[in-house]
């Protein structure tokens, strides 16, 4: 079984990188950034490079402003950021390069749930046209529930670390009312998603339940990291 390993750890160290000559121009030539703010200091809008299409839409309202850019937008592919990021260019491209038009890929959701938040996350338009845009009903907030609703329509999504991209204005949060109200509207559009990411909130609030940044099966790691050795073959 040795033999067999280091052929196979000696062919993948010899693949060939697939991003190892991407164009980030010519892959983010139908990409746009649409950045919902009214913030005068923008760290997102002044760290996108100056040939990639950026569209900052002011209009009153969160997800509001969210659809208007998108409209706006002139790109197959949209990049929505809050205006508190470094904008990763690379990682932007290499990711546009390997999506399938029903991927919703972003930066992971907060404890409990397991979806991706708006302040950096990529679709195609066709995704955003299939489900119906951001609702705008919604003062603040809504990227839950169109990934949710993503979910739904069939799309697969997908999470990346937060501290994947530098976050500059890390100390917002909501009060408690407006959380609680957020809750209560996911619960009524999505119940069946959300009754138990909210009971672990409930619990949390209560302070029975300490939540982990990640909840992964008990199980996990004996599927994963055997006693055969981590990828399953024995030394």
């Amino acid at each position: 079984m040795t033999a067999n390993k280091d052929q196979f750890e000696a062919a993948w160290l010899a693949a060939d990188d697939p991003h190892e000559h991407l164009d980030i121009e010519s892959v983010c030539s139908d990409v746009s950034v649409v950045i919902p703010s009214n913030r005068e200091e923008n760290y997102t809008r002044d760290s996108v490079p100056d040939w990639l299409e950026v569209v900052v839409a002011t209009d009153d309202g969160l997800n509001v402003a969210r659809n208007r850019g998108i409209e706006r937008a002139t790109g197959e592919w949209i990049v929505l950021a809050d205006d508190d990021i470094t904008f990763p260019t690379t990682l932007t491209a290499a990711l546009v390069d390997s999506m399938h038009p029903g991927h919703l890929v972003g930066l992971e959701d907060f404890w409990p749930l397991d979806y991706v938040i708006g302040r950096f996350m990529i679709f195609h338009r066709s995704l955003w046209d299939h489900v119906g845009g951001f609702d705008e009903s919604r003062p603040h907030g809504g990227d839950t529930d169109f990934a949710i609703r993503c979910r739904k329509a069939g799309g697969r999504v997908l999470r990346l670390p937060r501290r994947l991209i530098p976050h500059h204005d890390a100390t917002s949060t909501f009060s408690t009312p407006q959380h609680i109200e957020w809750l209560a509207y996911l619960l009524r559009r999505h119940p069946k998603q959300m009754t138990i990411p909210a009971f672990k909130l409930l619990l949390k609030n209560l302070r029975l339940l300490t939540p982990r940044e990640t909840e992964y099966p008990a199980e996990w790691g004996k599927q994963r990291l055997g006693p055969a050795g981590a990828d399953g073959i024995e030394d």
